[in-house]
């Protein structure tokens, strides 16, 4: 019977195969994911005029970009969490909720400091969307085409970054309709307003509170969860209904363990350091460090001494730790290489070649068209050659492309160059969705993809102040900077990928996979 249902299935177009909830789920992630994308990437086109206004320095702005990224982590682990607990919809609709309403008000901004907080909170919001709408889509999805539509749904990031780019170039600096009527609206459409239009994806949540349901496989899983934890609990002496107070207390208590073995890692870190790196970010990155270790360290001795821990722990312990170490690694460079990219090149031809809003807007919305296209390309090839080759090979041609439009200033090679690259420095990404799926069990996989792939922003995020110093500080422009990163993160993405393990056709169950 099973396998007179899979060779039906398998003769059937590959659009077909999916259920209607399943297309609904789908189309909800996707949502998310691209009006994330206009939200954030906006910002990446007005940091010139917000440091003009303010009168601070462009590395001073680069800093809320990076602190910005930083916060993703945070909302990523806790919508992570959420969804493996609550679903995977109530987060994604609080995400998305969350970073409108934080662009928006941002766009009132009386001073620096008022749009530096309200755009770090973005963050949070913005590292929320990621694992719940990954999980909700790629656990929903029949694993024949999962590749490709992984592609389409990371892809899209692209389409947002196009959407803001046009936005950007047709209506910057032309009369505003709202002037008169908002608070600091001026004459004409300036960086407030393209703020203001990141009010919009707020409406998509009321389409997915009524029309999108929770994925099969996660409510099953859960469902057996549960029964597992009723049981532990009646052996224990427990009543059922003190479930929540038990992992209230867990949480807490963990917490406060985590603090006492951060805090001396912290100052060790703190002391070796400077033996090895003298920088003004040493204490930041010894906080990075410290909690590394932290997070590596703590669930393995919890384990030694045979103490319970929560499921999402279990991507630390030696079964999953190898499949953990290489993704984060991945991930890290992965960020890196996208904010080398993209996180400065606007600024770079604003100030440096003096470029136009509209000359600036064309490669990068060429380019953002072409990632959409290349990611659902690459993603046909990741279900054909697997999942690691379909982020080698563009890995591997990106290096190549890089010089084309970093190495000369004729608009038309840049421009060129540039939407090239789209294809394949800028394709890297689109078995993020499926790969770190496919990589974890159902019980936690929206806290390990949305942790994994978040850790990343923390390094993504120094790319931009770090660039903008070697440009300006160190005199040395922001061409050379962006080229050697890109490069330099490309060759790490690739030995990362290489290192870890091959999960293309992989079936995602509903069954307990995870031992603790």
């Amino acid at each position: 019977m099973t396998v007179a249902a899979d060779v039906g299935r398998a003769s059937m177009p590959w659009w077909r195969e999916p259920t209607k909830d399943q297309w609904m789920a789908w189309i909800a992630a996707w949502l998310g994911w691209t009006l994330d994308a206009f939200d954030f990437t906006i910002f990446l086109l007005i940091m010139l005029p917000i440091s003009q206004e303010f009168g601070v320095p462009l590395t001073a702005v680069t800093a809320v970009f990076a602190v910005t990224l930083w916060l993703r982590l945070l909302g990523a682990t806790a919508a992570g969490w959420m969804a493996d607990h609550m679903g995977r919809r109530a987060p994604l609709m609080i995400s998305i909720l969350w970073y409108s309403l934080c662009n928006f008000i941002a766009g009132f901004s009386p001073t620096f400091a008022f749009l530096f907080f309200f755009r770090a909170l973005l963050g949070i919001g913005m590292g929320a969307e990621w694992p719940a709408g990954a999980a909700l889509a790629m656990e929903s999805w029949p694993a024949r085409s999962r590749g490709f539509m992984s592609g389409v749904l990371q892809g899209s990031w692209g389409l947002g970054f196009a959407l803001s780019s046009l936005c950007y170039g047709f209506l910057y600096g032309k009369t505003n309709p709202l002037y008169g009527i908002f608070p600091y609206a001026g004459p004409t459409i300036g960086w407030r307003e393209m703020l203001w239009i990141g009010i919009v994806p707020a409406l998509v949540c009321v389409w997915i509170r009524f029309y999108v349901k929770e994925p099969e496989v996660w409510a099953e899983n859960k469902r057996i969860r549960d029964k597992q934890s009723d049981a532990a609990a009646a052996a224990a002496g427990r009543v059922g209904g003190s479930r929540f107070l038990a992992n209230a207390l867990s949480v807490a208590g963990w917490i406060v363990a985590g603090a006492a073995m951060f805090a001396p890692l912290f100052f060790a870190c703190q002391w070796a350091l400077p033996y090895l790196i003298q920088s003004q970010l040493n204490t930041l990155l010894a906080a990075v460090l410290a909690g590394y270790l932290t997070l590596f360290l703590l669930p393995n001795l919890a384990r030694m001494f045979r103490v319970g821990m929560p499921y999402a722990f279990s991507i630390f312990l030696p079964g999953l730790f190898w499949n953990t170490l290489t993704a984060c690694v991945w991930m890290s460079a992965a960020f890196c290489v996208y904010y080398s990219i993209w996180a400065l090149f606007a600024t770079y031809l604003q100030k440096e070649l003096s470029w136009t809003p509209q000359m600036v807007a064309t490669p990068l919305f060429w380019a953002n068209i072409v990632v959409f296209l290349g990611n659902s390309l690459w993603g046909i090839l990741a279900d054909k050659w697997g999942r690691r080759w379909a982020i080698i090979v563009p890995a591997v041609i990106a290096i190549f492309i890089t010089p084309l439009y970093l190495w000369n200033s004729l608009p038309l090679w840049i421009i060129v160059g540039f939407i090239l690259q789209g294809v394949f420095g800028g394709s890297i990404y689109g078995q993020n969705p499926s790969y770190l799926s496919e990589r974890y069990p159902t019980e936690v996989r929206g806290a390990a993809s949305g942790f994994v792939y978040h850790q990343g922003a923390i390094f993504g995020g120094l790319i931009a102040p770090a660039l903008t110093y070697l440009a300006i500080d160190q005199k040395m422009g922001f061409a050379l900077p962006m080229m050697y990163s890109t490069i330099g993160f490309l060759l790490l993405v690739i030995i990362a990928v290489l290192l870890g393990p091959e999960t293309k056709g992989k079936k995602l169950t509903a069954e307990l996979e995870v031992k603790i």
